[in-house]
């Protein structure tokens, strides 16, 4: 399979887990709105989690996803000669020494844009912020 069919494959996939945990944020975090000032065991435990839903899946699988994309989109633009010498996609995506160096190659400085900022990061944060302010006034 060539690398640009894996960067759309990875690319679609990225935006398909985007969506999966924004809406799977949504409906919990209804959930938590409906029980404040009701049942605070229930609001508390949906809250653990919610949170525990981004900080160990969606965080790691969105930033996984997108650091493929890039060695894909990257890779696909290099002369096949370049090709060579870059080390795989999971030692792209686990190790920061390699993926530094691999991003020289690439020309990129970091995998972190301003849009995967706005959507990968801020977006987790903000649902993070409101599910404290939940339980605050639960």
């Amino acid at each position: 399979m060539a690398d640009l069919d894996r960067w759309s494959i990875n690319e679609s996939l990225l935006q398909s887990y985007r969506s999966l945990f924004i809406s799977s944020q949504s409906f919990l975090l209804a959930v938590g709105a409906i029980m404040v000032g009701k049942e605070r065991l229930i609001l508390l435990s949906v809250a653990f989690f919610g949170l525990v839903m981004i900080w160990m899946m969606w965080f790691p699988a969105v930033r996984a996803r997108h650091r493929i994309v890039d060695y894909y989109k990257f890779a696909a633009s290099l002369p096949p000669s370049q090709r060579d010498g870059l080390c795989s996609e999971g030692t792209y995506v686990k190790n920061r020494a390699a993926r530094t160096a691999t991003n020289e190659v690439f020309g990129i400085r970091t995998n972190w844009r301003e849009t995967r900022l706005k959507l990968d990061l801020l977006t987790p944060l903000m649902f993070t912020a409101v599910w404290f302010v939940l339980i605050l006034e639960g």
